[in-house]
């Protein structure tokens, strides 16, 4: 993880006397990484520059672009920038006719409430496969933070977890928190790991963009510290997602189909 993290110069203040310290921190470092995906597009995304292939095959995943890892046909990092990862898809998967509504586009704002509901009608309902207590659920949070590795050391990662029959199957860190849960997908599939039916565990909070890959991606229930959205609540319910937040030691807050919570 040290090719992640570098060693910063700071000043630090202490409240009491107002005095300057130089101190040395940890910092996570954040890069550009581009993906470029023949015959569909170029995207860059900032990130942690770490499980990149795993991020990318994740956002392909997650924003429609593939629907397994067999519908990848290459996939390698360019040899003279390993920030930039290549990918080749199958020739069904290339074909430029059809409309593509990648989930960042919201992030840079939609034309409209008309193409937003668009997009939300295009993402599939869930299955009904997975229960757990509710013991077993504030347990979630509790086991993805044993995995955050740079957060421990920097305090500056989100961190995303797919679980499946109580074991933590895959996870993902990230200062984004898309692309925590992008890694996490990603690394399922290069695993050789259906991610459908599963758990998504999330540090942070839960916007409509989360709910939608969840959707794409098959997960049936999502966990998270913190709050999430109006809008994301209301793709859960259309999707028949469990949403789940504030998802503390003693409670959590239920938003959505809570019958998987037994």
């Amino acid at each position: 993880m040290n090719d992640v993290i570098d060693e910063v110069e700071v000043r630090t203040v202490s409240v009491d006397s107002s005095r300057l310290a130089a101190q040395e921190r940890q910092v996570v470092r954040e890069a550009p990484l581009t993906i470029e995906i023949k015959n569909v597009g170029t995207y860059t995304i900032m990130c942690t520059p770490c499980d990149t292939v795993a991020l990318a095959v994740g956002f392909a995943f997650s924003e429609g672009l593939i629907e397994s890892r067999d519908d990848i046909n290459l996939l390698t990092k360019c040899p003279d920038d390993s920030n930039v990862i290549r990918m080749q898809l199958a020739p069904q998967k290339e074909a430029p006719g059809g409309e593509r509504r990648l989930l960042i586009v919201s992030s840079c704002g939609m034309c409209g409430s008309e193409d937003m509901e668009k997009l939300i009608n295009s993402l599939p309902k869930v299955a009904d496969n997975v229960r757990l207590t509710g013991k077993q659920l504030v347990q979630l949070t509790e086991r993805l933070r044993t995995e955050q590795e740079i957060f421990q050391r920097t305090g500056g990662t989100h961190a995303a977890g797919i679980v499946r029959d109580e074991q933590l199957i895959a996870a993902g860190e990230d200062v984004g928190r898309h692309n925590a849960f992008d890694k996490a997908i990603g690394r399922c599939l290069l695993d050789g790991i259906n991610p459908a039916a599963t758990i998504a565990v999330l540090s942070g909070r839960i916007s409509f963009e989360l709910v939608a890959k969840a959707a794409r991606t098959g997960v049936e229930l999502i966990a998270a510290v913190s709050a999430p959205s109006t809008l994301a609540i209301e793709v859960a319910r259309r999707c028949r997602i469990t949403l789940c937040g504030f998802v503390r030691q003693t409670e959590a807050t239920i938003y959505s189909h809570p019958h998987r919570i037994e």
